[in-house]
């Protein structure tokens, strides 16, 4: 079987990891991909050398070992089940669907794991959580980020419903950065003054123990102080309850429905 590593769908987060994977230190893997989205693969093409678009989705299968999946999961069986999948295939999911409802859709291959991927990846910052554990791909994982293996699927279900902050947390820097604006600061420098304050407080928070966030929530809100004063009104106000709630339906919107009796 060729040693290429394909992709299946490439949209916004199928490109980051192409792009992660083609500039990671080490030998440079040859990547093969869907022509699906024609302008997008063929910019890829354009840009690495060891990059090319397969004629269709079966011979992206065909030339590849390793396939990444990266379509839509309205639209996941209509892609994949016309399609021969083979028992030496390494079949990594970025889409969120439960592997009850993937595997039979990728049969006969037998190593089949989900991983949660952003687009961010390209940074090689972030963790890579994935489940099953897989020791033989914790080395193409390395080029995307640290390998964060998880014990349960519900882990990982539950970790990708935290990513749905992200446009919130982009939002609420957006807020700062306006409300500053209109009160009488540059624009540029309002945007940049909430962007550095924002990557330095994650810089902070990188280590510690699973009460960080609570511990460094509390050394900032000094009895009295202005940041008391902030937290106290948006918690009073449901904030963070309503933050939960949101993360309870995004996680109720991707996980499997229960067993029936």
């Amino acid at each position: 079987m060729p040693d290429a590593t394909g992709f299946v769908g490439v949209g916004n987060i199928a490109s980051a990891v192409v792009e992660a994977l083609v500039t990671a230190p080490g030998q440079v893997p040859h990547i093969l991909l869907s022509p699906r989205s024609a302008a997008r693969s063929a910019a890829l093409a354009g840009r690495f050398a060891t990059v090319s678009v397969a004629e269709n989705n079966q011979a992206v299968l065909d030339g590849s070992r390793t396939v990444f999946l990266s379509v839509r999961p309205q639209v996941a069986a209509e892609v994949l089940r016309p399609l021969q999948f083979d028992v030496g295939h390494t079949i990594v999911s970025l889409i969120p669907l439960p592997l009850s409802t993937l595997a039979p859709l990728v049969s006969p291959a037998r190593r089949v794991l989900r991983a949660l991927l952003l687009p961010t990846c390209t940074q090689r910052l972030q963790a890579v959580p994935y489940w099953p554990e897989t020791p033989k791909v914790q080395g193409l994982l390395e080029g995307l980020g640290p390998p964060m293996p998880l014990r349960e699927e519900r882990e990982l279900n539950v970790l990708w419903a935290s990513t749905a902050v992200i446009a919130a947390f982009y939002a609420l820097l957006d807020a700062v950065s306006e409300w500053s604006g209109g009160h009488g600061v540059a624009p540029a420098i309002a945007a940049d003054y909430a962007a550095t304050m924002a990557h330095t407080l994650a810089r902070v928070a990188l280590s510690g123990g699973t009460d960080r966030f609570a511990r460094l929530a509390a050394d900032a809100s000094t009895r009295g102080g202005l940041n008391e004063q902030v937290v106290g009104m948006l918690r009073a106000g449901g904030a963070c309850a309503d933050l939960r709630a949101a993360l309870d339906a995004v996680l109720a919107r991707i996980s499997p429905p229960p067993p029936t009796a």
